[in-house]
């Protein structure tokens, strides 16, 4: 029915996701521009756009939920007319060569009531289906996400290496001067070259983890796994605006297992409507006609109509209280469930927002403190080194604290994003900002 469809317009999640991570700049784009962005570069709200439109669970929920649309008329549709023939070609009575014709259409004709309930519960499933496909955007929106942020954290990181690597060279070859020249010690050296291996090393981990994460990323966009993907456009990462107790309630109402869950004890209800029913006779009206054509040439024929009323009884009592008492147990278990969903949501907030806010305390220490603090010792030790007042092993030590500041600040940004990911598919909405978009028609 119309009103039904328009009830069950499914939420445009992924209009929602994108605004998570980009200002909404218009239609979303075809493919053919999308891959071209991919290539060349892309925003997190085109990698996001490209998963909505060819990631296959996503297709495939959206399939199961038209399907469940239908089904409602299925369910709520009066059995299918039955109509049979029977023929004699001859009498066994006498030896006349009498031939007979019985034709009969019957309908059956549930208890009133029943239908409804059926289409209730066809109503329920539908929406737990439709609820499933938000999941599915879900889930596959948070994939994508997360995964472009580790593919953005290994890339820079590589560009980290690459600079670490250029200055380990430029330190090694102190080192051997120095040593020439009897001006630095052999651990002095062999400290430039360890810290230069180690870099090597981390480079060449790094370009293995980038193919990895670039198949990753490729299987939620639905792509060939070794398909290239751009640089990638680096958005700001805001601090979230809403408080521990606001994402809580947010989540309580908008996470979709909740939902599902809450759906599932209508449908549990109206099945048990259903079973109540199911204890209920149904009624069966016929119309029936007979005809006798005797053998006998000039002979009249004989016609006969019929009306035909039966109803089925249900007498088995202990299979009827099974269906109500099954009904029963059904609510039960799905009241059960929602229960747990809600208690599973509100651990899964509270970790999230702490490991959301250990990141962001990570990124404010290394970017304001430590980072700063030893880029000037480096400095400082690249100062005295060259003036033969400090030791070129203080200056491979300084040089690879910075280093490694620098690596921890990278991946205290990718957990940032990761976990803000997390939190706002929790709640279900955008995080960063006060006034979130509309999810589209409800």
């Amino acid at each position: 029915p119309h009103f039904l469809r328009k009830r069950f317009v499914p939420c445009l999640f992924v209009f929602l996701a994108a605004a998570m991570v980009t200002p909404a700049t218009g239609m979303e784009p075809d493919l053919t521009v999308l891959r071209e962005r991919l290539l060349k570069g892309p925003h997190l709200s085109d990698l996001v756009s490209y998963a909505y439109q060819k990631n296959p669970a996503i297709q495939g929920s959206k399939a199961k939920w038209h399907a469940s649309l239908e089904q409602i008329r299925v369910d709520g549709a009066y059995p299918d007319p039955q109509l049979s023939m029977t023929y004699w070609p001859e009498s066994a009575v006498n030896d006349l060569d009498e031939k007979k014709i019985e034709v009969m259409l019957s309908q059956t004709l549930p208890f009133p009531g029943k239908l409804d309930a059926a289409e209730a519960a066809a109503q329920a499933e539908a929406r737990i289906n439709r609820i499933n496909l938000d999941r599915s955007v879900r889930d596959v929106v948070a994939g994508v996400r997360e995964s472009f942020y580790e593919l953005a954290y290994i890339r820079k990181a590589q560009r980290i290496g690459s600079q670490n690597e250029e200055l380990i060279v430029q330190l090694r070859a102190m080192g051997e001067s120095a040593y020439a020249a009897d001006r630095a010690s052999l651990i002095d050296v062999l400290k430039a070259q360890s810290q230069a291996a180690q870099t090597g090393y981390d480079i060449l981990l790094l370009k293995e983890l980038e193919q990895t994460e670039i198949t990753r990323l490729n299987g939620w966009l639905n792509r060939e796994k070794d398909a290239a993907i751009g640089p990638l456009a680096e958005d700001p990462l805001p601090p979230v605006v809403f408080s521990l107790d606001e994402i809580d309630s947010l989540a309580g109402k908008n996470r979709q297992e909740i939902q599902i869950a809450t759906a599932g004890i209508e449908k549990s209800t109206a099945q048990a409507d259903m079973a109540r029913y199911e204890n209920r006779p149904e009624f069966m009206l016929g119309l029936l006609y007979e005809e006798n054509a005797p053998g006998e040439p000039g002979a009249s024929r004989e016609e006969m109509y019929g009306l035909q009323v039966g109803m089925t009884l249900p007498l088995w009592f202990g299979k009827n209280n099974a269906r109500k008492e099954a009904a029963k147990a059904g609510i039960e278990e799905a009241k059960a469930m929602a229960q747990a969903a809600r208690n599973d949501t509100r651990s899964l907030v509270h970790e999230t927002f702490f490991r959301l806010k250990n990141a962001e305390r990570l990124m404010t220490l290394y970017r304001d403190h430590l980072i700063p603090q030893a880029q000037k010792s480096m400095e400082t030790a690249e100062t005295w080194s060259r003036q033969g007042a400090g030791s070129l092993s203080d200056y491979t030590e300084i040089q690879s604290v910075w280093y490694n500041f620098q690596l921890a600040f990278a991946r205290s940004q990718a957990d940032y994003g990761k976990y803000l990911s997390r939190l706002e598919s929790l709640a279900g909405q955008r995080l960063t900002t006060q006034n979130p978009p509309e999810a589209g028609p409800k």
